[in-house]
């Protein structure tokens, strides 16, 4: 019964980020119509009246309500299991789905970035996709979990700096859209914008998977008597780490090294996709219990 009310409620989520997503597309090609028949060009710096309208209240709410309803189901799961609900990869990406809402509304009220809402919504509908397509079976804790603490904050805060880094790809992919089509895409914040969004997010990621890291250091001395054994999971973090370490590096530059910057937060997220998919299910390594 439980499990099923689980289901209930990631099945309502994701069905609210498709509609949310549908809703943000399709206010976006109506505006693009109606810039299409218009007899007066858009001025700079403006926005869609549809996008800017109810579509955007709508579409607020709709991931607030998906937001609200994988707390729920993790709120559920969290008392069923009896610990964190993030020590199985289905768990663990209904929680980087929650986390990447709630890092964008949070961003956004801040932030003038409310034309992403549509790209958020689909990546998150992407993770919840994908944690209903995975074993929801909770078995109990393999020995090398035993560690309530650290499962809640060495995984938790993985999940945090993975969605932090997932709205950092959105902005970054929305920037280099910008920037490509000279800053005509009127659905989307400016670029100059997204760039600081992009920066702000990567600090906030930076520290929170340096933290995610050297935690898991400690886990695998006290799981597996040693700090580092090269474990492709392991390796995979410590790759993405540097990748966002490069970004830091040049994100501040003001030569030609920092048109690389969009890039390296792009690549920084396929180096956590590949850390949170890749090493865990496709190579075989200490973290492969994480496989459905």
């Amino acid at each position: 019964m439980t499990t099923t009310l689980i289901s209930a409620l990631l099945i309502g989520a994701l069905a609210t980020l498709l509609a949310t997503a549908a809703l943000g597309i399709g206010a976006v090609l109506v505006a693009l119509a109606g810039r299409a028949t218009a007899t007066e060009p858009m001025l700079p710096g403006t926005r869609p009246d549809s996008w800017t309208g109810s579509s955007l209240r709508i579409g607020w709410v709709g991931l607030v309500l998906a937001t609200t309803l994988l707390v729920a189901a993790l709120a559920i799961r969290t008392v069923m299991v009896g610990h964190a609900p993030w020590s199985t990869l289905h768990e663990f990406s209904v929680a980087f789905a929650t986390a990447v809402l709630a890092v964008y509304l949070a961003l956004a009220r801040s932030y003038p970035i409310a034309g992403l809402a549509p790209m958020v919504a689909l990546l998150a509908a992407g993770l919840v996709g994908f944690a209903l397509g995975l074993d929801d079976a909770a078995d109990p804790l393999v020995p090398a979990l035993q560690q309530p603490l650290l499962l809640t904050i060495h995984v938790g805060s993985a999940a945090l700096a993975y969605a932090v880094a997932g709205v950092a790809f959105v902005v970054a992919a929305a920037e280099l859209g910008q920037r490509w089509a000279h800053g005509r895409i009127a659905a989307l914040p400016d670029a100059d914008t997204l760039r600081a969004v992009g920066h702000r997010a990567v600090l906030i990621a930076f520290p929170i998977l340096t933290i995610a890291i050297a935690l898991g250091s400690l886990w695998a001395n006290l799981a597996w008597r040693s700090y580092w054994s090269n474990d492709p999971k392991e390796l995979a973090a410590a790759a993405t780490w540097l990748v966002f370490g490069a970004y830091l590096h040049v994100a501040g530059r003001r030569d030609r090294w920092e048109a690389l910057a969009p890039w390296l937060i792009v690549l920084g997220f396929v180096g956590v996709l590949f850390t949170y998919i890749g090493a865990g299910i496709f190579i075989v390594g200490e973290h492969s219990y994480g496989a459905p």
